[in-house]
């Protein structure tokens, strides 16, 4: 069974600690990791992280490569074509400067950061939530500031509090979010910081499911230097458990009638967005020459606000479609199914036409809602089952459930399946959390 217990947690830790592993192989557990509730627990399980043996095969980092083991991992699994440059602004508060720019963004370094723990926080991933702790800590922040962010946002002003509930309703339950959460935001930020807090956010999600899921160990080190996460914590927040990850995972409700869905994308046509956009020719005088004759989308028009980093985000989402070891149709399949989970009529509006394209009627596009061996292989299904998990409970993902899908694929298609689910979740999150119209 799968449990949220402060006693899994103990038992995750003594499970992949290096004296439990056989000489070349981790054991195949079934169960996921805990949620650890306090700080200590956390920091724990962080440090304890860097022991773990990658759900994929990762080979060593060869001499002049970089040691970072996302960044190893996605250039040796993934295409070319699908890397996508770490383009976060630097308009750095507090003296903090780190990565390349994207013009156009205008939020705080930290309070970016920031967003990135929660989401990490309540993914309970633990490879991204190191490298947030370590970002944090560089930035100035004691470790009992760290703390608050996780269980006492009344330290905070209105204007963070009301962008961390956001950011924690966006990543725990994207499906309930409305007009009215957006407008809540707009008491303290412009339509413009609001689109970049939602992009951040969503592709934070993304990764997330990415750096969890392949189950790539933490980096031991931190630049030059040796990374210790699990460092002392004040007496004051020993004991004081996480306000951040829900009592448990909240679930999602029952997928909607055939009927109820076509409703829904007949009204996702005739929407207004919920913050103002770039108009097409805006976006057509910013795109690069290979994309400027495409016809313009309304999530182009939302992510072209920030050019640099917009123009990488289409080429990668692109790439994805076109290039790579598993089928076309494949992929179009997960969208589908990540778009149903989540509730995003616009990404299930995209991967509709997707799916048109490849010659799918729609009686088997909605198969895809409760799949059977009579209509999909053993493979297929290992594959939407994966999806619709990672889509909806990426905690939830073990060592058992990455072994399913190796029973079918290599670890390069296992980590492209993994990569297209993850791709769903932040678009899913942009373009539904926008109220994006969808197009004809």
């Amino acid at each position: 069974m799968k449990t949220w217990g402060t006693c899994a947690f103990w038992l995750a830790l003594i499970l992949t600690s290096p004296c439990s592993l056989m000489a070349d192989e981790a054991p195949v557990n079934a169960e996921p990791k805990a949620a650890p509730r306090t700080r200590p627990e956390m920091k724990a399980a962080l440090e304890q992280l860097k022991h773990r043996q990658s759900r994929l095969a990762l080979p060593p980092a060869k001499e002049g490569e970089s040691t970072v083991n996302n960044g190893r991992a996605r250039a040796y699994f993934l295409p070319a074509e699908w890397q996508t440059p770490n383009t976060q602004n630097t308009q750095r508060g507090r003296n903090v400067q780190r990565g390349p720019s994207d013009p156009a963004m205008t939020l705080d370094y930290v309070f970016t950061v920031e967003l990135f723990w929660i989401a990490c926080r309540i993914n309970n991933c633990h490879y991204c939530l190191g490298h947030q702790e370590r970002k944090l800590a560089l930035a100035g922040l004691d470790d009992d500031a760290i703390a608050q962010l996780d269980t006492d946002w009344r330290a905070f002003n209105p204007k963070e509090f009301a962008a961390f509930g956001f950011a924690r309703k966006l990543t725990l339950a994207p499906q309930e979010v409305t007009s009215s959460d957006i407008e809540g935001l707009r008491d303290h930020y412009s339509d413009a910081e609001i689109l970049e807090m939602i992009y951040h956010v969503s592709r934070y999600n993304g990764t997330n499911r990415w750096t969890d899921s392949t189950g790539i160990p933490q980096d031991a080190r931190a630049g030059e230097e040796h990374s210790v996460i699990d460092t002392p914590t004040s007496e004051e927040f020993s004991a004081r458990e996480s306000e951040v990850l829900p009592a448990e995972w909240v679930k999602r409700p029952p997928l909607e009638s055939r009927s109820e869905v076509e409703a829904a994308l007949s009204q996702a046509r005739t929407r207004e967005p919920r913050v103002a956009l770039l108009d097409q020719q805006q976006v057509r005088q910013s795109l690069p020459a290979e994309l400027a004759d495409q016809p313009i989308t309304s999530w182009q028009r939302a992510v072209m606000q920030f050019p640099t980093s917009g123009a990488s985000y289409i080429r990668t989402y692109q790439a994805m479609q076109r290039v790579g070891r598993i089928p076309t149709l494949l992929k179009a399949q997960l969208a589908w199914i990540a778009a149903r989970h989540d509730r995003a009529w616009y990404a299930l509006g995209d991967a509709r036409r997707r799916l048109n394209e490849l010659g799918v009627s729609a009686d088997q596009q909605f198969a895809l809602d409760a799949p059977n061996a009579t209509n999909f292989s053993p493979a297929e299904l290992a594959a939407f089952a994966f999806t619709e998990e990672l889509t909806v409970s990426p905690q939830l993902i073990t060592d058992a459930d990455v072994a399913a899908l190796q029973a079918h694929y290599s670890d390069f298609e296992v980590a492209e399946i993994i990569a297209i689910t993850c791709s769903a979740a932040t678009f899913d999150r942009f373009t539904e959390s926008l109220g994006l119209k969808l197009e004809d």
